[in-house]
């Protein structure tokens, strides 16, 4: 209906005799551009609505239109438009238990970091309006300042209410900080029965009962979340929960049930250290999705699965791996996106071959800066790219850079050690 009247207005302006409308010239048209804003809020143009109602607070003065506007600009995400505004409102009024503008003020002492008085205001706005969303953000604000009892009370109703699995960490987390492992856990299994997880909370789950050793219960919840929704997620974490109790015959089972999803089997072989099988398993998912990552794995794994050195495998090794990282660059120009830290993985383990094997050490030393390039805190690179200055025989600078890897380090990983010594030994 008020499109239609909205249509009706502009028609008639644009129709006006020439000198009507340089009449009305003379007067801003209020009502009019009210009209505009009005129907813009309501169809979502925040934007609009939001320029139209700070015409309207310039033209007329009033300040109830700068409230709009503020109201506006906090719903399309202008938060340092919608706090002046919300400031200029109550300063103006002297109101300052004004709802709207009170809840945009306490987002903008969160943002600054003001807690205090955020949690302030948000107590006095709870009194005016009890609802969920207050809820939700008090007591997480609350849960900051380690206030868990209140904390408690608002994120249990608002969780009760919503069964919001953010709302489900943060009570896992009051349990937690108070000691309480067993209602954590059982609050956990409750909800995954009932109410199943998205892949971050079935992570995170997984995660939580290995460190507190519950894996037969989880066993149970997540044969539960998979027999009511058997799908490859669901089959994924409960592939996870029986490998980890080595139980590996039930796990290829249910793996085998998802023939086309040859991910289930990598990850099972790979826990169960098959790494002959794994390789052959990415090998077939890279030539079903001609994904880089996983003719890398396929070298990584087949290398992983040697008994002992033999030249031929490690130069199929070696083949493998530059071509997957020559299809790596390709694929990371044409997406515009930058080297990861599983890149960095791969570039280290072709590096590290090529030196340890004295098949290309310069060429070696340039792989591993790609890698220390990417992750320049990793031991590993670190250690590989030392390894490489020794085997060119220039054992100060070798001796240099690993002397920058903690000792504590060295003292409990044999190669560190062995790499540590020889180093030593030559630059002395």
């Amino acid at each position: 209906m008020h499109k239609n009247i909205l249509k009706v207005a502009l028609s008639v302006m644009i129709c006006m005799p020439a000198m009507s409308v340089f009449l009305q010239a003379e007067t801003f048209p209020e009502d009019y551009y009210l009209m505009i804003a009005s129907d813009a809020f309501n169809r979502g143009d925040f934007e609009t609505a939001k320029d139209d109602y700070l015409v309207l607070y310039e033209e007329t003065n009033q300040i109830a239109y700068a409230r709009q506007a503020a109201v506006c600009a906090a719903s399309m995400g202008d938060f340092e438009t919608a706090l002046k505004l919300a400031i200029l409102y109550q300063e103006t009024t002297k109101d300052t238990n004004d709802l709207p503008t009170n809840k945009i003020i306490a987002d903008g002492y969160i943002r600054m970091g003001d807690i205090k008085k955020a949690i302030s205001l948000l107590e006095t706005i709870k009194k005016k309006e009890d609802s969920l969303s207050v809820d939700n953000v008090l007591g997480t604000l609350y849960l900051s300042q380690k206030e868990f009892g209140k904390a408690f009370l608002l994120l249990d109703r608002f969780y009760n209410e919503t069964h919001d699995e953010e709302a489900l960490e943060k009570i896992i987390t009051i349990y937690l900080a108070k000691n309480n492992k067993t209602a954590a856990l059982n609050l956990l299994k409750s909800h995954l029965r009932k109410y199943g997880c998205s892949s971050q909370l079935c992570e995170k789950s997984f995660n939580t009962f290995a460190q507190f050793n519950d894996l037969t219960d989880a066993q149970e919840v997540f044969k539960e979340i998979y027999e009511k929704s058997p799908t490859i997620e669901n089959a994924r974490y409960y592939i996870w929960i029986l490998a980890s109790q080595k139980k590996y015959k039930q796990a290829q089972e249910i793996a085998q049930t998802f023939p086309l999803d040859r991910h289930l089997l990598l990850d099972l072989y790979v826990v169960q250290k098959d790494f002959a099988g794994a390789s052959k398993q990415a090998s077939l998912i890279y030539q079903e999705q001609k994904d880089p990552k996983y003719l890398a794995l396929e070298a990584v794994y087949l290398y992983e699965a040697m008994q002992t050195p033999q030249k031929d495998t490690i130069k199929k090794v070696v083949q493998k791996l530059e071509n997957a990282l020559n299809q790596r660059k390709k694929e990371i120009s044409s997406i515009k996106e930058n080297l990861n830290h599983q890149d960095a993985f791969f570039y280290n383990f072709l590096g590290y071959m090529l030196i340890d094997y004295d098949m290309n050490i310069k060429k070696g030393i340039d792989y591993v800066k790609v890698a220390l390039g990417i992750d320049p805190s990793s031991i590993s690179y670190v250690d590989s790219l030392a390894w490489g200055y020794y085997k060119l025989g220039k054992c100060k600078e070798a001796q240099k850079i690993f002397s920058t890897i903690p000792k504590d380090q060295i003292e409990i990983e044999p190669e560190l050690k062995a790499h540590f010594e020889a180093i030593n030994t030559c630059a002395q």
